[in-house]
């Protein structure tokens, strides 16, 4: 049974993406050889985090050359380095497509798609920042495993999973705080569902920052008599059949 936020934990709300240069810092304390490559959106994404811990010689801002990120960060792989590439999610898996799928995925390389402001967290940036095909997108690509974290902690264990994973990962982080749903310790496998909360009558599957909408549906279907269990599918591909 995977830790979850006590009360006062759940109270709290995070992004996901605030995890993200945060976590990219602790890599690299800890001797992994990450490099973030990001297209003029280090604040956005908070890759920024990196340099200001003291490591921008791994921060690279290709500027709004989204294509050209990919291209750089599977150059960085390929010296051995574990790539981390930035951006909005509708640039960074959409924009970039072709490379991710050519350059990346065929060539198996040790490149971390964790774009950020994915679906619709990205809120007033409108329909054409809201990328919802991006799952999809990723989870068909051979090689691509595909990570959709529900909050900052499960965030956190995604991006450190990747950096542990051979090979390119997809893991999908958004612009809006969210309320805590693991506790901050969490530990998280690729491959695996999480049984958030057992339920006899009914099954919401969910990912991403969905997941705490389903719990607050069960919420209001058990005050109906309605037993509803909750599945965080955390792990897209693989799926836990």
């Amino acid at each position: 049974m995977v830790k979850l936020a006590d009360e006062v934990q759940a109270q709290q709300k995070k992004a996901t993406r605030a995890a993200y240069g945060a976590t990219l810092a602790e890599l690299a304390g800890e001797g992994v050889p990450v490099v973030a490559v990001d297209a003029d959106l280090t604040g956005s994404t908070t890759t920024k985090k990196l340099a200001d811990a003291g490591y921008a010689d791994r921060l690279f801002n290709c500027g709004i050359a989204e294509q050209n990120m990919i291209d750089v960060a599977a150059g960085l792989a390929i010296t051995g380095h574990v790539a981390y590439t930035g951006s909005f999610a509708v640039f960074g898996t959409g924009r970039v497509y072709d490379q991710i799928r050519n350059t990346v995925c065929y060539s198996n390389l040790d490149v971390k798609i964790a774009p950020t402001h994915a679906g619709i967290s990205v809120g007033p940036d409108g329909g054409s920042h809201q990328m919802l095909e991006d799952i999809s997108l990723m989870r068909g690509l051979p090689n691509m495993r595909v990570l959709v974290p529900a909050d900052y902690a499960s965030a956190r264990a995604a991006l450190r999973l990747a950096a542990a994973t051979p090979g390119p990962v997809y893991v999908r982080m958004g612009r809006a705080s969210v309320p805590c749903v693991y506790a901050d310790d969490v530990d998280l496998e690729i491959g695996r569902a999480y049984v958030l909360r057992e339920g006899a009558d009914a099954t919401i599957v969910a990912c991403g920052v969905e997941v705490e909408q389903a719990l607050k549906a069960a919420d209001m279907l058990a005050a109906e008599g309605i037993s509803v269990e909750v599945i965080d599918a955390f792990s897209v591909k693989p799926l836990d059949e």
